[in-house]
């Protein structure tokens, strides 16, 4: 059994890293420069605060360097032949972005970074006058748009209104006939190598090999919002919808398991009749709403002083000191309708599959021989039917457990419970995207590990199937 399910687990690592691929892939495509966020603030060059500027780009290179941005995203890439194989290292990203716009526009990377680099000198010379003129406001404001736009009837306009006012400015804007004899090279320079590809090698030295080793070390980053360590994050919330989902599976697989055994052996009954449509009932309330509905009525007075039977909200408080039963009380009075909230609507899953598993395996010939020898009805139908009938729930199970962390989203925050599904939602809200992508790759092996629980009692309780005829399967 440990080798098959030491086999299992090495099928799955390709999985792993596929899921990593897309995790890592999704938080590149983030909106925001991915430095900025970590540093949790950012500076505007202007004349009252470019020295602050000056200091704010020296710790905004040294954060891209400690968290690997500044070099390449992958092992290799494809890139246009005009494209410089070190534009990673400009910094920061919105100088970046502009850049690439120029290199799909003119094409020649050469002209294009000495452009760039005279604009920039542009910019500082210009923040740096002692005087300033009376048109000093809308001269600073071409040449802020002269470092976004790439226009070329706009860069044309914007250079040939700064070289009417150089002699306003003798010093800061020296170089803009430079500016505007490189730019008249970018024009009529060839863009044919932004249609014919290049691959390029960069080896170990990228963010997604540093990403991957943290994550396999089990360093899942730090939190955009408060700094904090993700992982500790997530494993303070872990326990909490842990313990709610699994206490809610077990209620369910037991109410479950009963009415669904009764539903099969008593077809025409009146009484299964009424639960079937009960059953119904609960299915088609959704779980916010139902959840809602037992606040509403069993956490108030507004009914009665007798339906105010539970906590409305929390996790319960453990005061120092708590002795075991003292600290059981608690919980689970807090625990009472979140739980009820997940566990009635998966019960009723379970009992309409179970059912319907049961009607089918009770017409087979195997039963009635049972029935035939003497077997009490049951016996044969919980040894032999019911046990028949329990690979089809098996085999949903793969994807309702690790869909049960992020399902309970709406269940704790409805009770305000500080579990998986509210830290999902409150991440995704302040846009913490450090924490949702840890949240995505636990889920990913959450799901790997239900599957390979799923294989593992599938062939336990089926002696039909044996780990060899798995393993050929797999």
């Amino acid at each position: 059994m440990l080798a098959y399910a030491l086999r299992r687990l090495l099928f799955f690592i390709p999985t792993i890293l596929v899921v990593s691929l897309i995790t890592f892939g999704l938080s590149n495509m983030v909106s925001g420069d991915p430095v900025t966020l970590v540093m949790g603030e950012e500076v505007v060059a202007d004349e009252k605060n470019y020295e602050e500027f000056v200091l704010w780009m020296e710790e905004y290179r040294r954060a891209a360097s400690q968290n690997h941005m500044d070099i390449p995203k992958f092992y290799f890439s494809i890139l246009p032949s005009n494209y410089p194989d070190t534009l990673h290292r400009v910094l920061p990203i919105s100088t970046q972005k502009y850049v690439k716009s120029l290199i799909n526009r003119y094409g020649d990377w050469s002209l294009i970074n000495r452009f760039v680099i005279g604009v920039e000198q542009l910019h500082s010379s210009l923040v740096l006058i002692d005087e300033k003129p009376n048109n000093y406001t809308e001269i600073n404001s071409f040449v802020n748009q002269l470092g976004r736009t790439t226009n070329e009837y706009e860069i044309q306009k914007i250079l040939d209104h700064l070289k009417r006012n150089e002699s306003i400015y003798p010093q800061a804007l020296s170089n803009v006939r430079e500016v505007d004899r490189l730019f008249a090279e970018m024009k009529v320079s060839r863009r044919a190598g932004i249609f014919l590809p290049k691959v390029v090698w960069y080896g170990a030295e990228n963010q997604y090999h540093y990403w991957l080793a943290g994550l396999l070390k089990g360093d899942l980053g730090s939190s955009t919002v408060d700094k904090k360590d993700v992982g500790s994050k997530i494993m303070n919330a872990l326990p909490k919808t842990l313990l709610l989902n699994f206490i809610a599976l077990i209620i369910a697989l037991f109410l479950g398991f009963i009415l669904g055994t009764y539903l099969a052996t008593h077809l025409d009954s009146w009484m299964s009749r009424i639960l079937l449509s009960k059953i119904y009932g609960v299915l088609a309330i959704p779980s916010f709403w139902l959840a809602s509905l037992l606040v509403i009525f069993l956490t108030t007075s507004d009914y009665g002083a007798w339906t105010n039977i539970f906590p409305s909200e929390g996790f319960g408080h453990i005061p120092t000191g708590a002795s075991f039963f003292q600290r059981i009380s608690i919980r689970s009075s807090h625990l009472v309708l979140p739980v009820l909230s997940i566990a009635l609507p998966l019960a009723g899953i379970i009992a309409l599959q179970l059912r319907r598993s049961l009607v089918a395996e009770m017409k087979k010939t195997y039963i009635k021989t049972a029935l035939l020898k003497g077997l009490s009805n049951r016996n044969v139908v919980w040894k032999h039917g019911v046990k028949n009938s329990i690979f089809p729930i098996l085999t949903m199970f793969g994807s309702i457990l690790p869909g049960m962390i992020g399902g309970s989203v709406a269940i704790e925050l409805i009770f305000n419970i500080p579990g998986m599904g509210q830290l999902l939602l409150h991440s995704i809200l302040s846009k913490d995207w450090s924490v949702v992508f840890g949240i995505l790759m636990l889920t990913a092996v959450l799901t790997i590990l239900s599957l390979l629980l799923m294989d593992i009692l599938y062939v336990k309780l089926n002696p039909k199937v044996s780990l060899n005829s798995r393993r050929a399967n797999g």
